[in-house]
């Protein structure tokens, strides 16, 4: 029914620019399920969309730190061994080790469980024999489908905000300092971030975030809401007279562009819970 799923869409895309149905064989059938894969990755990224809110929000435990473990470095380099006084009950690869009174940090590359040896990425000098470090991990992967997040970390103690990655790292540099709770963390990937704090116990967090839906197809229900659905099949038609180089293209646009600035609006009413007065109060994206 109506916009409801790509199938419908294609066909009224095809038949709108004159390029046939799903059901023909002409060449411009491909080419318009191109365009509109494209036209999806281009309105799912346009805004934290409610309708791709995750549910439930992403969570993670951090690692409780180590620090009652001794280490060897006896030689200097890159992808060096490491030896420990005692083996970690679980693996440590990915995390760090910040040796005593040095200003330096190595990230442990590989470690077998209960293993007295790890490898690390480098290690500038040599190490003596009973060198006391902290073993932590300030870095943690969070969902795959992680889009924006909605505001930031959320733990029983409060609230963990985002903050630039270059502000994170200038504000709190390696060797970094220990606290229960972070002041802020930073995304440093697509959906790997970096703590301002290592976590000195194992902690809960929750992070609400918009989800990267997958690329449409056949007669599914799309995940956006049904008040995007125009949007998305008006932006599909003018890339699709864009490939024809047809006049109309221009016009579709326009056309997608003014639903959307409707969703939007419509958005920020449900947002604000229809209070009068209120302005738009838009999450920011991330800070990747």
């Amino acid at each position: 029914m109506g916009l409801d799923t790509y199938a419908t869409i294609l066909d009224l895309v095809l038949r709108l620019a004159q390029m046939g149905t799903s059901s023909s064989t002409e060449d411009w059938y491909g080419t318009v399920e191109d365009a509109l894969i494209e036209a999806w990755r281009d309105l799912v990224v346009r805004h934290p969309w409610l309708s791709l809110r995750k549910d439930p929000p992403g969570a993670f435990v951090t690692t409780n730190d180590i620090t009652t473990t001794t280490i060897t470095i006896a030689t200097a380099g890159t992808g060096v061994t490491v030896t420990l006084s005692a083996a970690p009950a679980t693996s440590i690869a990915g995390r760090k080790i910040a040796p005593t009174g040095k200003s330096w940090i190595s990230r442990v590359t590989a470690h077998t469980v209960g293993s007295t040896s790890a490898t690390v990425d480098a290690a500038p000098e040599t190490l003596a024999a009973g060198t006391a470090c902290v073993i932590y991990q300030d870095e943690y992967d969070l969902a795959s489908d992680l889009g924006a997040f909605v505001d930031g970390l959320w733990s029983d103690d409060g609230f963990v905000p985002p903050w630039p990655e270059d502000r994170v790292r200038a504000d709190y540099p390696d060797p970094p300092s220990a606290a229960r709770i972070p002041r802020a963390f930073c995304r440093i990937g697509q959906r790997r971030i970096r703590l301002s704090h290592y976590p000195t116990e194992a902690i809960r967090f929750e992070y609400p975030y918009s989800y990267e839906p997958a690329d449409p197809s056949g007669s599914g229900t799309l995940a956006i809401a049904f008040y995007l659905r125009p949007a998305y099949a008006e932006l599909g038609l003018a890339l699709a007279f864009g490939m024809k180089s047809d006049r109309r293209e221009a016009n579709a646009q326009a056309r997608a562009e003014v639903l959307i600035r409707r969703a939007l609006a419509y958005e920020d009413r449900l947002r604000s819970a229809l209070l009068p007065g209120a302005s738009r109060q838009m999450p920011e994206a991330d800070y990747a």
